[in-house]
Parts: C-alpha cells; sequence; structure tokens
C-alpha cells in the first residue's frame, strides 16, 4: 500500500507531513519556534500570521493560525478537526475535484495540558496575485477578469465546492493561454463539500462574502445567473438579499465586540 504521508511527533507538538515532502521534517518540526522568532518573510499579520520560507528547493507558506479560547480548545482537542488540519485535508480534496489550490505540504498542532492550543499550515507558495486589486481597488473594475471568475465560480459549485470564504483575496489569478483568467484559491479550512450541484440557496449564500463592493457584486452575480439558466434580476435580487442580511449580522457582531471592550 502506498503512503501518503507521515506522521509526525515531537514533545508536545504533533502532526502530518506529505510523503513527499519528508525531507522537509525537520523543518517542519520546529515551527513553532521558528514563527515564535519570526523567521521567513512576512506575508500577513493579523488574526492569523503567514510567513514565506525558502527551504532548500521548496518555496513554503506557513500560516500560523490564532491561539484558541478555552472553549475551542475542548472542542478542537475532542469533537472537530482543526483548522489547521482541515487546511490539509481540504487541499488534497479540491485538487481530486479538480479545482487548482497549492499543494498542502504538512499540518502541525500544538498542545498543552493535553488540549489544543494552536494550529500550522504548510503550503507550496503561489506567486500569482490575488484577484482583489484588479477587482475592488481599481474604479473601473476588471471585466473580463469578473467574467472567468463568475465561469470558475460555476466550475466550483458544478463539483460541489463551497469555498468557505470566497473574499477576492482568496482567489489568485493568472492569464490562461485562451486570453482570459485561471484561478488558485487559497484560505480554504471554512469550505464545504457536496455530490454534485449545491442547492440553489446554497449556491446563492456561498457568494455573499465576495465583496461589500455592490457594482462588482452585482455584476458577477448576473454573470454566474446567466451561466446557470437562472433568471438574472430574480437572481440578483436573492444574492444582494443575503448580502444584506450577512452584513447586518456582522455590524452585531461589532457592535457587541466594542460593547464588551468598552
Amino acid at each position: 500500500m502506498e503512503i501518503t504521508q507521515i506522521t509526525l511527533k515531537r514533545g508536545h507538538t504533533a502532526g502530518v507531513i506529505a510523503a513527499d515532502c519528508k525531507q522537509l521534517a525537520g523543518f517542519i518540526m520546529m515551527l513553532p519556534e521558528r514563527m515564535a522568532r519570526a523567521e521567513g518573510r512576512l506575508l500577513h499579520a493579523g488574526r492569523n500570521e503567514v510567513r514565506l520560507f525558502t527551504v532548500g528547493g521548496s518555496v513554503l507558506v506557513v500560516k500560523r493560525y490564532k491561539r484558541v479560547n478555552a472553549v475551542q480548545r475542548v472542542a478542537y482537542t475532542f469533537f472537530r478537526r482543526t483548522k489547521a488540519r482541515r487546511a490539509y485535508d481540504y487541499a488534497a480534496e479540491l485538487l481530486s475535484r479538480g479545482i487548482s489550490t497549492p499543494r498542502a505540504a504538512a499540518y502541525m498542532e500544538t498542545y498543552r495540558c493535553g488540549l489544543f492550543t494552536t494550529g500550522y499550515f504548510v503550503s507550496d507558495a503561489c506567486p500569482d496575485p490575488p484577484a482583489f486589486d484588479e477587482l475592488v481597488a481599481r474604479r473601473d473594475f476588471n471585466r473580463p477578469m469578473a467574467d472567468s471568475l463568475a465561469a470558475f465560480i460555476v466550475e466550483m459549485h458544478s463539483k460541489g465546492v463551497l469555498h468557505g470564504d470566497m473574499n477576492f483575496g482568496n482567489f489568485l489569478y493568472r492569464r490562461d493561454p485562451a486570453g482570459g483568467y485561471a484561478f488558485t484559491v487559497i484560505d480554504t479550512n471554512r469550505s464545504r463539500f457536496r455530490d454534485g450541484w449545491p442547492t440553489r440557496g446554497e449556491c446563492i449564500a456561498n457568494m455573499r462574502t465576495m465583496t461589500h463592493r455592490r457594482d462588482v457584486y452585482s455584476y458577477i452575480v448576473r454573470r454566474y445567473a446567466a451561466l446557470r439558466g437562472w433568471d438574472e434580476d430574480l437572481t440578483l435580487a436573492e444574492a444582494l438579499a443575503c448580502l444584506d442580511r450577512f452584513e447586518r449580522k456582522h455590524r452585531r457582531k461589532d457592535k457587541m465586540k466594542k460593547f464588551f471592550k468598552s
């Protein structure tokens, strides 16, 4: 039987590395220390931290997820997969369904007193830029790219993939030989998978996190509806109502956070 991955364990740290990345095991086992020392090149600092490393001939992206709270420590230890493990598992699932995403190299988890605390996900680096700059940052957004992205979302849905965070920063783009755009998806740990097409409601709700910029959102939803053979006006009305509910929910959450901070 072919071995596709190897289990790693050191002290209070455990994880899995893809068998074809076993030469990186020494580097990956030391990830908590390397990230704590701020090694590598910082790509993103926020709730989660992302750094770029070059190890031998491999260029890797390492994502350290935010340290979890007490309730999450119990949940991720006993009841559900951590974000790091889901990112690792979902990369393989996406690739098996023909959706481009960086190859997963490994995931690591640290524990304290037997409970999970922090997760790390390691993947190949993708040099392609995010679609955000072309679709949101520009006043006159890139319509050919928006057309290609609408078609790509239809393709993902046709393969039963509901990306967990469809904001345009999670779609990396490159020009394809036909002159259009091809996409690679990242930040997939909250994705969901179906056997065949998701329901209409699931598809529309899935697009609500794309952008708050109404002209871009409306354009892509209309293109998506046209490709599905759906009524464009009706689909857009449903999608805008879904976006409105999503935004109201987040405004309420922000108010609650400010209230408890004050």
